[in-house]
Formats: C-alpha cells, structure tokens, sequence
C-alpha cells in the first residue's frame, strides 16, 4: 500500500486532488491535511512514499508549503521522499527546488492525466519495496466463521472485546472472532505499536489521530484516522499509551 499526503488548505481542491489520486489504483492511500501541524503529525505516524504540497498556503495564518518541506527533509526518513508542489504562481518554483530539492510541480487548475501519470511513475517503485518488504511483515492468524484469515498486524487499527466475542478492525475490514479473549490476542500480537488502551481495548498508536477525555472525566476516548469507529482509553493503561503516542509524534508529554 503507498501512501500519498496532500497539503491543501482550501477543502474543495485538497478534495478534487484527493479523488484524482485515488482513482490511479486502489493500491494508493491518500491523506489529507489543511494545515501543517496536521501534515507534519500525519508524516509522523505514517510513513509517507509520496508529498502534493500547495506552496502558497494561508500566509495570514503563517503558513508555508515550503517550510513544510524543509522541516521534512530534516527528518531522516523523508531526506529522499518525492515532493510534488501544487501552485499558481511559476515563480515560487526555482527557490523551491534548491532548497527542498522537489521532484516537480503541477500549476492549478489541476489536470487530471498530468497528476496521474506523475503519481504513477514516482510510487512505481515504492510498489516495487512494498510487495518485496510485505513477505517479511508481521501477521497473525485468525478462524472467522470456520475460515482461517491472515491479517498483517500494521493494517490493525483497534481492537475490542463484547462479552465473548473479540473484534479486529483493520484499514480494509472487521472481523469477529468467538471465544476469544483479549488477553489471548494480546499474546498472539507481537507489534510495539498495538498496546492495551482498556480493558475491552487494543489500540494501534500509529492510527491515532487524537485523544479526548470522555464526559464522566475518568476516561478517554480515542479517534483514528481511517475510521469512524472510537476506542476507549482507561485510567490504568492512560499513562502508558499516551507516552507511547507522544513519543511516535515526537512530542512530551505535558506534566
């Protein structure tokens, strides 16, 4: 699966970006951010093959494209990445390329066959790593109405149990195992990520994408990115999962 970030402020075009993308293979994954603190979390979490960046953000609002792609090329896994910057203005351009070092531009509006044809040639190698990467990933093993199903731990978004039954939700489908306990699928999971959040509730921190105390003030509960579906995160298990999601997001942790 290739993953492709987009950082567009103006919510109709990140949106007709965002189909145009799609629609090149079901293979692509598309994120979208309207500002760059949500970019930059974003980046943090997942491990982004491909960057459309509008260099000409809400300046009112202090925001830059290009600043944005220099804070990504200080961070060791995205030295190399491709960045495709989306502007109206030629100009931007040259100082863009000697400081970021992008792979090209597109001039709004957009078309169509440009950005497809572009988004194709730049993740056809990144497809090429994955499918020889995916014989190594971590899976596990599970009986779903007497079918025994593989499901790579890195596409698990959350995990929970009612009464009996254990539900794994993951980024292309949930699945319902009888008779399963969660600490017996806690044992069965070997990934750093996926961490007891409850304790009906499995979490994988790489998914998160925020975390707001529930109204009776004793728990919290989780949102995902992928998802609507919400998790609960209990007084026991706060500090442990709340560590380890500010450490993947670089951040600490107020006092």
């Amino acid at each position: 699966m290739c993953k492709v970030l987009i950082l567009e402020d103006d919510r109709i075009q990140r949106k007709a970006l965002s189909d145009i993308i799609r629609q090149c293979s079901s293979l692509y994954r598309v994120y979208e951010a309207g500002h760059v603190a949500e970019a930059v979390s974003i980046a943090r979490k997942m491990q982004i093959d491909l960057f459309f960046v509008d260099i000409g953000l809400n300046h009112s609002k202090g925001e830059s494209g290009l600043r944005f792609a220099e804070e990504i090329r200080k961070m060791e896994n995205y030295r190399l990445t491709w960045i495709v910057f989306v502007t109206i203005h030629k100009e931007y351009m040259l100082p863009a390329f000697r400081k970021v070092h992008c792979y090209d531009y597109i001039v709004k509006p957009y078309d169509k066959a440009e950005i497809q044809n572009m988004t194709g040639l730049l993740l056809s190698r990144s497809r090429e790593k994955g499918n020889a990467a995916r014989t190594r990933r971590k899976f596990i093993i599970i009986p779903v109405k007497n079918i025994q199903v593989k499901i790579f731990t890195d596409e698990i978004i959350f995990a929970e149990v009612f009464l009996r039954t254990s539900v794994i939700h993951t980024i292309n489908d949930s699945f319902a195992i009888d008779y399963l306990s969660l600490k017996k699928l806690k044992s069965m999971i070997t990934d750093k990520n996926i961490l007891q959040s409850h304790r009906s509730y499995m979490v994988n921190i790489s998914y998160i994408s925020k975390i707001e105390k529930s109204n009776d003030r004793t728990s919290y509960r989780i949102y995902f990115y992928q998802t609507e579906k919400t998790a609960l995160l209990g007084y026991n298990y706060r500090k442990n999962v709340m560590d380890q999601f500010h450490k993947l997001c670089g951040w600490e942790e107020d006092e």
